[in-house]
């Protein structure tokens, strides 16, 4: 087993990276999470979907994304959209190139 003491200066360097690589990585989620709400109104999550005001109610009517309501208030729980959308994630397939391939 080969041991690589590294100098002062280099192992401050690589602690820096790796301290900057974690937090860029989870910084967004944690600004993201702090800044949302807890509840969703109808045209916040059209803002944050793209869905349209049908879709909303359809997908509510069929009981697939949660909801509060209290007389004709409609809410949406931030947690619960964010899950639904994470549930229903496709990954796209890898696809081949569609140049021509033929030799003459």
């Amino acid at each position: 087993m080969q041991v690589y003491i590294a100098s002062r200066e280099e192992l401050e360097l690589v602690i820096k990276q790796a301290v900057s690589d974690a937090i860029s990585e989870i910084l967004p989620e944690l600004v993201q999470k702090a800044t949302a709400k807890e509840y969703l109104t109808k045209d916040d999550l059209m803002k944050l979907t793209g869905w349209s005001s049908r879709t909303i109610q359809n997908l509510r009517d069929t009981q697939q994304i949660p909801f509060s309501q209290h007389g004709r208030k409609i809410l949406y729980p931030y947690a619960g959209i964010i899950e639904f959308l994470k549930e229903n994630h496709i990954n796209p397939r890898k696809t081949r190139s569609r140049g021509w391939s033929r030799s003459y």
